[in-house]
């Protein structure tokens, strides 16, 4: 525990630029839960969705005090009891230089209660959803069976893929084909019960 605490420290001085050096560094941080999966909606487990959101974005964030930020949505309303509608930020890529458009944003929402043999579904916070209307390319509505106010938070809690990734399975992000976001950090490899490498 002490040579982890050691390391986290001299790894922190490093980021803060308090040691010198040239290019890049290597940060090494030590998980106490195991991370099943690189699938952001395969399994809503605390040491996934950590480890996701490094690599993933939502569409809206919550900041420390749990109120909502924008995330890749720049701003929200409702139209009317029952329809929600995100106008969501331009100039964002995938991993893969690919634009992000309302149609990942559809396509993710479309995959979370489809995956199959997820232990933990993120489906509890789309099931809300009963219609999905693209705008434009950074307009999106969402329409709810019943008035729904809860609907931003709940989609704080999803990560938005390509649209190029919706019927991929759970493997193909296991192995990094599918694991293509938007977040800060890039997918390089996931050996399970081992390492998970970003860049």
């Amino acid at each position: 525990m002490k040579k982890l605490l050691q390391r986290l420290v001299s790894a922190a001085l490093v980021m803060v630029g308090i040691t010198a050096g040239a290019g890049a560094q290597d940060l090494t941080i030590g998980l106490a839960g195991s991370v099943t999966s690189m699938d952001p909606h395969f399994h809503a487990l605390s040491p996934n969705i950590n480890v996701s959101k490094h690599i993933f974005d939502m569409l809206v964030n919550q900041d420390e005090r749990q109120r909502l930020v924008p995330g890749l949505a720049t701003e929200w309303r409702t139209l009317n009891d029952t329809t929600w509608e995100f106008r969501l930020r331009r100039g964002v890529k995938f991993h893969d230089g690919s634009d992000f458009t309302a149609e990942d944003v559809a396509a993710s929402i479309r995959r979370v209660p489809n995956v199959p043999n997820s232990p933990s579904s993120f489906a509890i916070y789309t099931r809300p959803i009963v219609e999905i209307t693209i705008v434009d390319p950074y307009t999106i509505r969402f329409r709810t069976a019943a008035p729904y106010p809860l609907l931003p938070n709940d989609l704080a809690q999803v990560a938005i893929i390509s649209r190029n990734s919706e019927n991929a399975s759970t493997g193909d992000f296991n192995a990094g084909r599918a694991t293509n976001g938007t977040g800060p950090y890039r997918f390089v490899e996931f050996v399970p019960g081992d390492r998970i490498v970003l860049q």
